[in-house]
């Protein structure tokens, strides 16, 4: 027993935790929600170029084809752009663009744990589903791309809603199928075919592989299905047939087949094998309860639904994006439904030896991070220890401290919070994922409250930009770019609405009387006939240099090799 452990012990908050639990689920979600979403400029690398498509979207119009900085950008469909961008149009009276257009994640990580909550209740039981979104907050891939543009956010909740549809099917077909034409359409229009087969993939094999599934019922909803994602999957590839055929070619030759072509530039990343060594941490802690249930059930797989629906979404996911030649950490957020559907199941069946271990564990996890936080926090805004605050100093020279109280109380009020919770949740086998999300909910409330000023220093490039704009003279003809990212790209047209004329794209650099260089501390220095008038970097930023060069007009220009 801990000392003084019974001080912070009170009957109201132990039993509105154990008989009020969907009640404290769903006020944990929304503290779990909010934190992070404003107060920070756009970050590298997804934040700054998703901010760029979104700002031409709405400058131009056009919610047809995505763009960047004055060029069609085909990486993602429109749907999560154009989403933000009406959250951008609805909120910008109030906030920032890039803060307006980030509330968006509020609709599709609120749909995601309500799907999620109600797939778990209607495979594992009508008392269960708090436990979808309780272990999905917990989950330490889900916590940054939650809080940041990212098309994956709304391919997630086009996963959750399918995974539902897919559930509902054996008692209501119709509804089921709809909804799972409709995941399988907003899959699409998130991420383009990857999502959408994994979904589609899933939905055909359950009807062969699973007995519950073998009904008429499911055949109308296959037919439902396909009626519903019909529209998702045609119009838009339509119409931007219309506008350029061109354009949807190199759509699907290159941002969708391409991903399975190992001769394209950039091909070759990560090995087969690289989301079964992501997904231990990445799903942590659902990952290691989903394969007990997947061992545990292996011989009632063609039986159980509760089995079946998750794990054949899991394999045919896991499959398509392992055998993709682009791989990232966070395209593996989809794979967090189906794990979570599958843990939900099986916590009843634990032995009380391995939750008290992963009790423990929790406890003191967070009780590491939280005080640490707390420590970095002191050093950084108010030089104490000197040693630590020098270090700190130097890692992002420019910041200048800067205490809100507010968010210095907010942050009190997490951390007490969490203290109080772990004291007041009663024995049962779910007491450690409540722990858990809820140290996991105090640990991101207090990072974004305390260190969001430090973090939005190293992340952002708006210093850099606003003396690139000051270095940049409003009289010019343009401004050619080489090895210029789409990250930096967009923020320019956002910060500075500047649009370069791209070298890679074959114009050649003394077309303009400027050129702008992204290059490192030995790559992207360039000689006569041009002239460097500008240096700059990210504050503490020691691998990327960006250099402007004017051209010398006396001097004859020699075509860049």
């Amino acid at each position: 027993m801990i000392l003084g452990a019974n001080r912070l012990r009170f009957d109201a908050i132990a039993d509105a935790l154990e008989h009020r639990r969907p009640l404290v689920v769903a006020l944990l979600c929304i503290v779990w929600l909010l934190p992070g979403l404003v107060g920070h400029q756009p970050w590298k690398p997804d934040e700054a170029y998703v901010l760029g498509v979104v700002h031409q979207m709405l400058l131009s119009g056009d919610f047809v084809v995505p763009g960047l900085a004055g060029e069609p950008f085909l990486r993602h469909p429109p749907f999560y752009y154009a989403a933000a961008a009406l959250a951008g149009k609805l909120f910008t009276p109030f906030l920032e663009l890039h803060d307006a257009v980030r509330l968006v994640n509020i609709v599709f990580g609120a749909a995601t744990l309500t799907l999620v909550g109600s797939t778990v209740r209607l495979l594992h039981g009508a008392g269960r589903g708090w436990l979808g979104p309780l272990l999905l907050v917990g989950c330490v891939g889900i916590l940054q791309p939650a809080h940041q543009l990212s098309p994956d956010n709304a391919l997630l909740t086009a996963f959750a809603l399918g995974t539902f549809g897919l559930a509902l099917v054996p008692t209501r077909a119709w509804i089921g199928g709809l909804a799972v034409g409709t995941g399988i359409g907003l899959a699409f229009l998130s991420r383009g075919l990857l999502g959408a087969i994994g979904l589609t993939v899933t939905a055909l094999l359950l009807p062969a592989l699973c007995r519950p599934y073998r009904t008429p019922g499911s055949a109308r909803a296959l037919v439902a299905a396909l009626l519903a994602a019909a529209p998702w999957l045609i119009v838009w590839p339509v119409l931007m047939y219309m506008r350029d055929p061109r354009l949807l070619h190199e759509w699907i030759s290159i941002h969708e087949f391409g991903r399975y072509r190992f001769d394209l530039p950039g091909a070759g990343h990560g090995t087969f094998a690289y989301y079964l060594k992501v997904l231990p941490w990445f799903a942590w802690p659902v990952f290691p309860f989903a394969l007990l249930a997947l061992w545990t059930g292996r011989r009632e797989l063609r039986d159980r639904a509760a089995l079946a629906v998750p794990a054949i979404l899991l394999v045919a996911m896991l499959l398509l994006l392992s055998t993709s030649h682009d791989k990232r950490e966070v395209f593996a957020l989809p794979l967090l439904v189906p794990l979570t559907v599958l843990a939900a199941g099986v916590i009843p069946e634990l032995r009380r030896g391995a939750l008290n271990a992963f009790f423990w564990f929790g406890i003191a996890f967070f009780l590491f991070l939280l005080p640490v936080i707390w420590f970095y926090w002191v050093a950084v805004e108010f030089g104490v220890p000197t040693r630590l605050a020098n270090h700190m100093a130097r890692m992002e020279p420019g910041y200048v401290p800067s205490v809100s109280v507010w968010t210095m109380l907010f942050a009190a009020a997490l951390t007490a919070g969490w203290l109080v919770a772990l004291f007041n949740i009663r024995r049962s086998n779910e007491r450690p994922f409540l722990a858990w999300s809820i140290g996991a909910t105090a640990f991101w409330g207090v990072l974004t409250s305390l260190m969001l000023g430090f973090i939005d220093n190293a992340k952002s490039y708006r210093t850099m930009e606003q003396s690139l704009a000051a270095a940049l003279p409003a009289e010019r003809r343009c401004v050619t770019s080489l090895a210029l990212g789409e990250s930096q790209r967009g923020l320019l047209h956002y910060y500075m609405d500047l649009t370069t004329q791209r070298i890679e794209n074959g114009i050649r650099a003394d077309r303009c009387d400027y050129l702008l260089v992204e290059g490192s501390r030995t790559y992207g220095l360039m000689q006569a006939p041009w002239k460097l008038v500008w240096e700059g970097h990210r504050a503490g930023d020691n691998r990327e240099r960006f250099r402007l060069y004017h051209l010398e007009p006396e001097m004859e220009y020699a075509p860049w090799p």
